[in-house]
């Protein structure tokens, strides 16, 4: 009799919870095992995608849930090469990545915005729109300008504090609300865990390391090109982040600086890296347009066009265009708001977390088992 056997409920739904979250096709998988074996990041303790399929393919949600060989993948294609019945499992585990997105927002913002283009699109607008009507109220009614002012060229110096303020806001209530799923992913796949605390502080700082060298992504043979254009896209985007919330004022100026001053290069190493970053990711994104959902480009597309709009403020006050740079800030403003809003806190951003939590995580649990109890 096989009932009974499995360790854990079946849950009958489980595929179809899944597959709301992009493609799953599983249907002529018959777990050869190919698709690992051509891993070049497999091994005995990291066996993907295999086992991940095998878990939905099953309905054992609660192993699902709690794995984490989904983010442990670094979506070379390999698997999808090699696999004899052209099952696609690479894509397969992007949808699984997606589908743990939405299981570890307690929120339950994330998985409407993972599944359905629509909530996801007009999200991004409504947050769009509704930062037009603070900039306009701010003009309007708090500054008290008549509305025919609105098109005079002036300083940016009026704005402080309220602008620190806003962009605080902005950029640390997304920041809380990825921090507190940290729990929640803990409980999901390490509650059950008998691991010391030495485990946890003995990797803290080698898996760091690793996350911000990309070193397992560079581990990847068909992956060796790949990681720079990752690693620009993540150092440049931590220094503008880190140049938003602690040096803004110092930034955000109406003084002139020489080129040689760090106020200048500073920035424009950070938009370059940034820049060049998002470019490759959605040069990528274009290589693999059958698979990518609308989800799949918002991230890539907001960071260029965020970094752009920011560099043209720039060069239109360098260059004498008062004007110009007054509402090339407005702009600026309108499309860094939703991408923190909507896509660091709920969208494809919240994978600059998990992936490398997952990657700390699993290094804790192997140096765990090297611990005498």
């Amino acid at each position: 009799m096989a009932i009974g056997i499995l360790p854990v409920p079946t849950d009958p739904t489980l595929l179809a919870d899944i597959r709301r979250y992009g493609k799953f096709d599983t249907a002529g998988c018959y777990q050869c095992g190919s698709c690992t074996l051509s891993c070049d990041l497999a091994s005995n303790s990291v066996n993907f995608p295999r086992k991940s399929i095998r878990y939905a393919l099953l309905g054992l949600r609660k192993p699902l849930v709690g794995g984490l060989e989904p983010w442990l993948c670094e979506d070379c294609g390999d698997c999808t090469i090699v696999c004899p019945r052209q099952t696609d499992p690479r894509t397969s585990m992007i949808t699984l990545r997606r589908f743990l997105c939405g299981q570890y927002d307690w929120t339950g913002i994330a998985a409407r915005l993972l599944q359905s283009r629509a909530w996801y699109m007009t999200s991004l607008i409504l947050v769009a729109v509704f930062t037009v009507l603070l900039i306009v109220g701010y003009h309007l009614w708090y500054l008290g300008l008549p509305a025919s002012q609105l098109t005079t060229a002036m300083g940016v110096e009026h704005m402080f504090p309220t602008i620190i303020y806003y962009t605080l806001v902005v950029i640390l209530f997304p920041f809380v609300l990825l921090i507190s799923r940290v729990l929640r992913i803990w409980q999901l796949t390490m509650s059950g865990e008998h691991v010391p605390a030495a485990a946890y502080w003995g990797e803290a700082w080698r898996s760091l390391r690793d996350a911000a060298m990309q070193s397992r992504m560079r581990k990847c043979k068909a992956e060796h090109r790949r990681w720079i254009g990752h690693w620009f896209l993540a150092t440049g985007t931590v220094m503008m982040l880190a140049i938003k919330v602690f040096a803004l004022r110092w930034f955000q100026t109406d003084n002139i600086y020489h080129l040689y001053n760090p106020q200048r290069w500073i920035g424009y190493v950070a938009a370059a890296f940034i820049v060049y970053g998002a470019a490759t990711v959605l040069l990528r994104r274009l290589e693999l347009q059958k698979e990518m959902r609308a989800r799949d480009w918002g991230l890539p597309i907001l960071l260029l066009a965020t970094a752009l709009s920011g560099l043209s403020v720039h060069v239109f006050r360098y260059t004498g265009f008062a004007l110009c740079a007054h509402f090339a800030y407005a702009l600026h403003v309108v499309i860094a708001t939703p991408m923190l809003l909507v896509e660091m806190t709920f969208g494809k951003w919240a994978h600059m977390l998990y992936r490398p939590l997952a990657f700390y995580f699993q290094s804790v649990k192997q140096r765990a088992q090297h611990i005498p109890a």
